[in-house]
């Protein structure tokens, strides 16, 4: 039994895996063109999951497209998969993607610093 909730418990996380990284992969394609109409496209895609793996997935799709494309993850998120919503919920994620950002700078100096 134990054995068993394992197994289930990996297999979710390497179908979880699986979809971010189909997630991201479809994202940087479309962001090459930055084509609007398959943008949208791959947004309600996403929207069709329940709202707790919509959540799971964007909070890993930010925290990838920032260290890969800050751009790119800009571009989505902003002007895609927030298209419809308040100023305040961009305003929200854009401040988000901002303080991720200067993070990993903040890192990437220190590194820097220490003889990286």
């Amino acid at each position: 039994m134990k054995d068993e909730s394992l197994n289930d418990s990996q297999r979710l996380k390497d179908e979880f895996s699986r979809l971010v990284e189909s997630v991201l992969n479809a994202i940087a394609q479309v962001g090459k063109t930055q084509d609007l109409e398959r943008a949208l496209m791959i947004r309600d895609e996403i929207r069709r999951l329940p709202d707790d793996l919509v959540t799971e997935v964007l909070n890993q799709v930010i925290l990838r497209l920032v260290l890969m494309n800050p751009d790119l993850c800009r571009w989505f998120l902003l002007d895609v998969f927030l298209r419809d919503a308040v100023p305040e919920a961009k305003a929200d994620v854009a401040e988000r993607i901002n303080l991720l950002l200067a993070d990993l700078q903040n890192q990437q100096s220190q590194g820097m610093g220490n003889g990286g």
